[in-house]
């Protein structure tokens, strides 16, 4: 039988774990209420700071990386880059390091450009609050709808599909073109 104290110490300590699920991802619920050496906890970004993920293939569009940027600001939120080359991620921000003035820009690495590596990354970062895909082969658009996948799970956030506006109007669709949830 379980002693007095030790029923009022479990209760205090289930008491103050209450609300974390309410603040953290999946995995660090799971970290919490099994702690240990098998469940390491993802490394948190900037504390209280929102994010919102970009997908990066092999090109970045100015267009599309100055929208990301602008939102960034707007809604005070940092940027996090999905990509499964982050070396030639940085060959690509070194010619936009203006427009990221401000901003503390992170970046994941995927093992893979499919669905399920996209949504385990989105589901251990809490903090993001939407996703923006730019380019037929970054990441995230094999989040949108209409895309046939074998996993067609819905997305955890809403998936925002960005066009450059420099592109003739017959070759493209309108600049911020589909909303995904």
């Amino acid at each position: 039988m379980v002693s007095l104290t030790d029923q009022i110490k479990q209760a205090f300590s289930a008491l103050g774990m209450a609300n974390a699920g309410e603040v953290s991802g999946r995995y660090r619920m799971e970290a919490a209420l099994h702690p240990g050496p098998a469940s390491v906890a993802p490394t948190c970004p900037t504390p209280g700071r929102r994010l919102i993920a970009l997908g990066v293939g092999a090109t970045l569009p100015a267009p599309v990386l100055g929208y990301a940027a602008s939102v960034c600001r707007r809604l005070q939120a940092d940027l996090l880059f999905l990509t499964t080359d982050p070396l030639g991620l940085y060959e690509l921000l070194a010619a936009h390091r203006t427009l990221l003035k401000g901003l503390v820009p992170e970046a994941e690495e995927l093992s893979a450009v499919n669905r399920r590596a996209v949504l385990r990354v989105l589901e251990r970062r809490s903090r993001v609050l939407f996703a923006i895909t730019g380019t037929p082969d970054d990441p995230v658009r094999c989040l949108v709808q209409g895309k046939r996948t074998l996993f067609t799970a819905h997305s955890p956030v809403p998936v925002v599909m960005v066009s450059d506006p420099t592109v003739p109007l017959w070759a493209k669709q309108p600049y911020v073109t589909k909303l995904s949830c």
